[in-house]
């Protein structure tokens, strides 16, 4: 038994001294990045012509990720390339139908171009999935205002502010288009008495 418990004991202080004495480095752990993670990094860089290779790549996966055409569609806006970007924005609204900020983003897209027909699309659609915000609202306010429809812009203002009575962009927006499109009343001319007749002499 007490040769037995010395040849353990003889083991163990081998193998421990041979764990003291090696000295090879500890492997180092390089953290593998995905094509969406690095052309997300790069989007939030500003480098958008690497960002838009990267979440290109990831959205030629066989199951891509919704979020890879989202990013792609702000790396090619970054790029000045609207019409891939707007291609990039539909593919990610197709995949992700009730995200609604970025459904709100492709309306102002639209808006911007003066498409406005495309924009009340996006804006429907909110709508009609039952997401409908102050924003929402806004938007298509903005559509009729710049169509010069008064009736229709200010009815959407106030939808917008019945949502949100604290939303600024509507309360300020109302009052451009009450001065800008809409109708003012003509103003009351005041016509004088006629003067009393001069007695005849």
């Amino acid at each position: 038994m007490t040769r037995l418990r010395a040849a353990v004991l003889a083991a163990m202080s081998v193998t421990v001294v041979a764990c003291e004495t090696d000295d090879t480095p500890p492997p180092v752990l390089t953290p593998v990045v995905s094509p969406l993670e690095s052309g997300q990094a790069a989007l939030r860089l500003g480098d958008y012509t690497r960002a838009a290779a990267d979440c290109r790549k990831a959205s030629e996966d066989p199951n891509p990720p919704p979020v890879a055409f989202a990013c792609l569609g702000d790396a090619e806006r970054g790029l000045g390339r609207r019409p891939q970007a707007e291609i990039a924005w539909q593919a990610y609204v197709e995949r992700v139908p009730n995200d609604v900020p970025r459904r709100h983003g492709l309306a102002k897209f639209y808006i911007e171009d003066g498409r406005f027909t495309q924009a009340q699309v996006q804006l429907d659609r909110v709508s009609q999935l039952g997401l409908a915000t102050a924003e929402t609202f806004f938007l298509v306010a903005e559509i009729f205002r710049l169509q010069g429809n008064c009736n229709a812009a200010l009815g959407n203002y106030r939808q917008s502010l019945r949502i949100d009575p604290n939303y600024a962009p509507a309360h300020e927006m109302q009052d451009r288009a009450r001065r800008e499109i809409c109708p003012r009343p003509a103003p009351v001319r005041r016509v004088a008495p006629p003067a009393p007749a001069k007695p005849a002499q």
